[in-house]
């Protein structure tokens, strides 16, 4: 990933895209996601232990499942995808700006 932070090679990949010669899909590894979403379900379940509990846990754990997997993956993929478009667009302008100050007129 970082390689592509300082290269034009995400934009190539970008406009193949465009072409439709290739998809390019951001996902996150199955641990990750688990990881987080158990994070979450920590934070927002209940530490009781009656039944009227329990049923909220589980109703609180499918939203977080909902959130996740319509709104806030969704929002990281693209974020990511623009955050990498720009710094890669950054990177090719810096160089741009290098190779004109070393040319002579």
């Amino acid at each position: 990933m970082v390689a592509m932070l300082h290269s034009p090679q995400f934009l190539h990949i970008l406009q193949a895209e465009k072409d439709h010669l290739i998809t390019v899909d951001i996902t996150i590894p199955p641990e990750a996601k688990a990881i987080f979403e158990r994070k979450l379900s920590d934070a927002f379940s209940s530490d009781n232990f009656s039944d009227l509990a329990k049923a909220w846990n589980v109703e609180r754990n499918i939203v977080i499942q909902e959130v996740l997997d319509q709104h806030l993956l969704p929002a990281a993929v693209k974020w990511v995808r623009e955050f990498v478009r720009e710094e890669a667009e950054d990177y090719l302008a810096d160089a741009c700006r290098e190779r004109l100050k070393s040319v002579r007129f």
